[in-house]
């Protein structure tokens, strides 16, 4: 399982790798452990889901003599690690220049330092 949980973690890494191999030399450094955090993440995010899929999102629990019925244990730790999930993949998109954004905003520094001239009124 340890190899094919680690295949699966460099499989991942590659895909991300492939999508910001365009960024500069600097930013890349930053983008390489955000991009192993984020393997890492979605290889246990997804055997999670498999885990709650397979027993439910309710499971028994004996309680001495009797059952209680109870939310999945990995629910709470699945809730957390998707949000850290999305924090990341938000940092890593944070890193790649958007850019139409960039054109927008010369555009406008373009305007603001050099506005067209409007003729006099005579």
């Amino acid at each position: 399982m340890e190899s094919t949980l680690y295949a699966r973690q460099k499989k991942e890494q590659n895909r991300i790798k492939k999508i910001y191999k365009n960024l500069p030399k600097e930013q890349l450094e930053i983008a390489k452990k955000l991009i192993e955090r984020a393997a890492y993440m979605l290889v246990s995010l997804e055997d999670m889901e498999a885990k709650i899929n397979e027993d439910g999102l309710v499971v028994e629990m004996p309680q001495g003599a009797y059952k209680i019925e109870r939310a999945h244990p990995l629910l709470q730790p699945y809730n957390a690690m998707v949000k850290n999930y999305n924090a990341t993949i938000k940092q890593l998109s944070d890193l790649e220049p958007n850019s139409e954004a960039d054109k927008a905003g010369q555009a406008l520094m373009m305007f603001a330092t050099k506005p067209n001239k409007v003729p006099k009124k005579p």
